[in-house]
């Protein structure tokens, strides 16, 4: 039975996908292709097959939490993935190796799968800005580095990139007492600027710059734990074609101190007409607290962007400004995202007029969208959980509100 919703469930993402590549081809758009990934760690061979799970299949579509066979180990994936074979990316990536079948060889003293151990030769501990300005200069794969309690101040980038064996890491040396990273002042800059692959960004405050976190063409690129506050725009942004990135397990709010229209939580992709490639595809938000005085929409999915998963997010709504048409918790403009099991509040903002809103910015976008199992609480019965504008769609699933009140509005397929 449990094989047999795995392939319903496949076949029916594998339809998806296939509606989403006839929806671009029409477009006369280039195929998006996935970035490949670099060898890493090989799995021990196959022992005999004791796993529960099915085998794991490279056409198939797997969302969070999702178990497969292979290479005689069992894994869970982490968030939604395609075409990512277990095994082929280090011990941060989506796969997460929980056991080896059989006999339970490749397991710790305690039962836990036992990753690779970290290596500190390459690790460069900084406590001034200089430090940190050289070390994000002269990153390397497998490189580390640890910053010490206290202010940074500038505007710091970095072009290296890492491997998905030996990814780049930043991150606090006290996850109890982050490092802040602070720009110059709200109304110009980023706090933290990364243009290139496999990065680990974790356990740091970010604030004071006109953007917080800024993610360009950097593919596979882990954000968690982070703290962004007191920004002049938007505190995230996954841009010029950053895909198969996440950002996960953090906080967001005070942003759009200098542009309330402009002060997204996180945005993806960008307008139409920027000089940026809008192909950010894949891009995962989970688990982050948003609000509250985000005063665009806590979260903007632009056209052309595919396949942007958000799950188990919370969105506080105080502060929402409806400058700029921002009067949603989530605007949805590309295709095929996923939006579920995420909680929002209006708390009496009567600027918001839909809790999630889909628009059609470029004809064939904005199209074949899901929300299931999100919980909104909404002061005025007049606003709507879901609002498809233009020829957008969308399929909704077990999502509730309260008090009762409008659900749905336009081209919105109600699923059991």
């Amino acid at each position: 039975m449990i094989q047999l919703c795995m392939v319903k469930r496949g076949l029916r993402q594998l339809a998806l996908i296939g509606l989403l590549m006839v929806s671009i081809s029409s477009l006369g758009l280039s195929e998006f292709t996935t970035v490949k990934q670099a060898d890493a760690f090989r799995a021990e061979e196959a022992r005999p097959a004791t796993c529960s799970a099915a085998p794991w299949e490279a056409t198939a579509t797997y969302s969070g939490d999702s178990e497969v066979s292979h290479q005689g180990k069992l894994w869970t994936a982490r968030w939604w993935t395609t075409g990512e074979e277990p095994g082929t990316s280090a011990s941060w990536g989506v796969w997460d190796a929980r056991e080896t079948c059989g006999n339970g060889g490749g397991r710790d003293e305690d039962g836990r799968f036992e990753p690779e151990p970290h290596s500190a030769s390459n690790d460069t501990s900084c406590a001034s800005s200089s430090c940190l300005h050289s070390a994000l200069k002269n990153a390397v794969p497998g490189g580390r580095i640890v910053l010490e309690p206290g202010t940074y101040t500038g505007s710091f980038s970095s072009d290296a990139g890492g491997t998905s064996e030996q990814p780049i890491v930043i991150e606090s040396r006290d996850a109890a007492n982050p490092a802040v990273i602070s720009g110059y002042s709200a109304g110009s800059g980023y706090a933290l600027r990364v243009r290139g692959d496999h990065w680990i960004i974790r356990n740091l405050k970010l604030t004071n710059a006109q953007k917080g976190i800024l993610l360009d063409h950097s593919n596979h690129t882990l954000v968690s734990g982070v703290e962004v506050f007191n920004i002049g725009y938007e505190a995230v942004h996954f841009r010029d074609g950053t895909s198969y990135s996440t950002i996960e397990n953090s906080r967001i709010y005070n942003t759009g101190k200098t542009g309330p229209g402009f002060g997204e939580g996180v945005y993806v992709g960008s307008a139409e007409g920027a000089s940026y490639d809008q192909n950010t595809h894949y891009n995962t938000i989970r688990g982050v607290i948003f609000g509250p005085n985000i005063t665009a929409e806590h979260i903007d999915i632009k056209e052309r962007s595919i396949g942007t998963l958000v799950e188990n997010c919370t969105f506080y709504g105080e502060g929402i400004s409806g400058a700029n048409y921002a009067d949603s918790f989530v605007d949805v403009k590309g295709n095929g995202a996923i939006i579920r099991n995420n909680t929002a509040y209006q708390n009496g903002n009567s600027l918001i007029v839909d809790a999630f809103q889909l628009h059609e910015i470029v004809p064939g976008w904005g199209i074949s969208n899901e929300f299931s199992n999100n919980t909104v609480f909404l002061s005025d019965p007049d606003v709507y959980v879901i609002a498809a504008y233009g020829n957008t769609s969308a399929t909704a699933s077990q999502n509730t509100r309260s008090p009762a009140g409008n659900m749905y509005k336009g081209n919105v397929t109600v699923a059991p």
